[in-house]
């Protein structure tokens, strides 16, 4: 590919890292990071919204081996008695780090946390407090000591969790493919990575670029990556070294991704998907100077390659170098047009492929950021967010063969861009000011706008207000309409839950009539819980349909929708639908089970089993919460009648 340079190639990298480092010593310091130093805290979520409180104060960072470090944080102040219940979080499986901090104990010593008047997205959280994280080694959502006696003092039995947070699978138990690599700088061995024949690559490339696939996530441009592949296997020595290390990197990050998703592909069974992968990623570390097109997608290559993987957390890192790069190259803002009278350029080329890459970074980042909670890397108030020429009107047109196709990219750039509105209006430090009236009132333009999205969305695809059974799936025949069909269903619920959780901030804002603005809020609530019930209710007629890469994207949805509905039975146990709700949550296992796995290790056997024991036990404590309840019933009205 032709070089796209910018003169401060520094800019990648530093808000990627803790220090400024330029050179090498990004290089190396980049690989240590990547090695040992993920932090551990943000994963899966649960977030609380009565006062949801986070207390950053008390948050610790301890040393663990090999240098890794990961924040604790718990809570031991009293639950409240709040309604109101979200989760917001990934299900983070980094197999390679040392465990959490709640895998390393049974330690019931609490921090004292101070309350916030906001509900954070990031850890779970429930009537106000920090209940737990996700852990990002096995995925599996663990409570702490706090929300453990929360739940017998609603259920009456002792939870039985523990046996789910000990250590996770050890070392021992993983293959060499499932570590994430010690890297080395490719300078400092003696013969470089290897390149699969040009057949192979070939034979990819046609595959891979006439998939679906390729149009929801377009990597490459062919007419660009003619130029990458022939500078990757150049022999003349006169070609740029730098650009030469560029190309093979993206050739071998390309070849990894392309086999494992298209593995019926000429050319693909010769290829040795993790092997390729780790080549690509040593060789990152003599690129990253190199603010080029061909890194930029390397870098989303191997993202995607870690989330097809499950290893979230590692993903969301090579995400913020990506956003720094795309940055670097100008992808925020600059604009393209087609012409229609001529052929494209190299320039128009590499201008409307960057503005493509632009998107799928702007896309992913804001799905990052609504489940782990972290910011956003790419602040909306700084890019050109004009959605691609003719975007609106070709989205939902159905493919035709032999026809030139605007990629697709993940869901749909209209609704990201609303996701990237609610984080900033509802979950930024800066709503923290926003008097009730101003809070509710936010709430309800943001829930009109989602409606509008909702309306504007042709009605073959267009997501249904509650769910019982969708026709719609039986008729679909398509893999790419069935995907877009299944994901702007769980998108909306999970976005309609996002935006009304926040009205529990009202809750603890020291009002006169607390009841009164609890039944203000509880229309909030009920469509809440209403959109996990939902999501449910969809998976479990559309699961078994997902693509099976698609596993570790779409696995955290059931995961959300579950906690929110157990929090809410234990403590609602005797509402008109909690033996409804505790049904659903016994079907979730088997919708987990029930997607497709590309490429099954014993990452997900181990997660699929630790779910099973996760959904089994809050069955069983959701039935003692009702009974419980009913028992207590029952003796209120014989004592009544007596």
């Amino acid at each position: 590919m032709y070089p796209r340079r910018d003169p401060n190639a520094t800019g990648v990298y530093t808000t990627a890292f803790p220090v400024h480092l330029t050179g090498s010593a990004v290089a190396k310091e980049n690989f240590h990071v990547r090695n040992c130093s993920f932090r551990s805290r943000k994963g899966g979520v649960l977030e609380g919204q009565k006062s949801l409180p986070r207390d950053n104060d008390s948050s610790h960072r301890q040393v663990l081996c090999d240098g890794f470090q990961s924040s604790e944080h718990q809570s031991s102040s009293s639950p409240s008695e709040s309604h109101l219940l979200n989760i917001a979080g990934p299900v983070s499986t980094l197999k390679a780090y040392p465990a959490c901090p709640f895998c390393r104990g049974d330690s019931t010593a609490t921090n004292t946390q101070r309350r916030l008047g906001i509900a954070p997205l990031g850890n779970i959280y429930f009537g106000g407090q920090n209940f737990g994280a996700v852990c990002p080694r096995s995925g599996i959502p663990h409570l702490t000591p706090h929300c453990e006696q929360w739940i017998r003092e609603r259920s009456g039995q002792e939870p039985r969790f523990r046996h789910l947070y000990s250590g996770g699978a050890p070392r021992s138990h993983f293959s060499e493919s499932d570590l994430v690599p010690t890297f080395v700088s490719v300078q400092a061995q003696v013969k470089q990575p290897g390149l699969p024949e040009k057949w192979i690559l070939h034979s990819l490339v046609s595959a891979f670029t006439n998939s679906d696939f390729s149009l929801v996530f377009p990597l490459i441009n062919p007419v660009l990556f003619e130029e990458t592949a022939r500078l990757a296997y150049s022999p003349d020595e006169m070609e740029p070294l730098l650009e030469r290390i560029t190309a093979k990197a993206c050739v071998l990050a390309f070849v990894s991704l392309a086999s494992s998703h298209c593995p019926n592909a000429n050319g693909a069974s010769h290829v040795d998907i993790d092997s390729c992968a780790r080549d690509a990623q040593i060789l990152l570390s003599d690129i990253i100077e190199d603010s080029s097109i061909t890194t930029l997608q390397t870098i989303l290559m191997l993202l995607l390659h870690e989330t097809l993987c499950g290893r979230l957390q590692a993903s969301s890192m090579y995400h913020a170098l990506a956003c720094r790069t795309v940055f670097t190259l100008g992808g925020h803002t600059v604009m393209v047009s087609t012409p229609t009278d001529r052929n494209l350029t190299v320039q128009e080329h590499e201008d409307r492929h960057l503005r493509r890459l632009f998107w799928l970074c702007y896309v992913l980042d804001k799905e990052i950021s609504l489940r782990n909670g972290q910011p956003p890397a790419i602040p909306d108030q700084f890019c050109d967010l004009t959605l691609p020429e003719g975007y609106a009107q070709s989205r939902f047109l159905p493919t035709e063969q032999g026809q030139i196709q605007n990629p697709w990219l993940p869901g749909d750039l209209r609704l990201s861009i609303l996701k990237s509105k609610a984080v900033q209006l509802l979950y930024s430090h800066a709503s923290l000011r926003k008097s009730d009236a101003e809070l509710l009132k936010t709430i309800r333009e943001l829930d009109e706008e989602l409606e509008t999205w909702r309306t504007s969305i042709p009605e073959a695809f267009s997501p249904n207000l509650s769910l019982e059974y969708d026709t719609r799936l039986e008729g679909v025949t398509s893999m790419s309409t069935n995907m877009l069909l299944i994901e702007l269903h769980l998108d909306y619920h999970f976005l309609l839950n996002t935006i009304h959780c926040a009205s529990s901030r009202c809750i603890t804002r020291g009002s006169s009539d607390p009841q009164q603005i609890s039944v203000g809020v509880q229309s909030s609530f009920d469509l809440s819980v209403e959109a996990s019930r939902s999501t449910i209710v969809y998976l479990s007629m559309s699961a078994s349909r997902l693509a099976g890469e698609a596993f570790w994207f779409f696995v955290f949805y059931p995961l959300s929708a579950l906690m929110n509905l157990f929090f809410n039975i234990l403590q609602n146990p005797g509402h008109a639908l909690a033996v409804h709700d505790m049904e659903l949550l016994g079907k979730t296992s088997q919708i987990i089970r029930s997607m497709p796995i590309r490429r099954v290790t014993s990452h997900e056997t181990e997660y699929l089993t630790k779910m099973d024991n996760l959904v089994a036990e809050l069955c069983r404590l959701s039935k003692c919460a009702i009974e419980k309840h009913q028992a207590m019933l029952s003796t209120y009205q014989v004592n009544d009648g007596m």
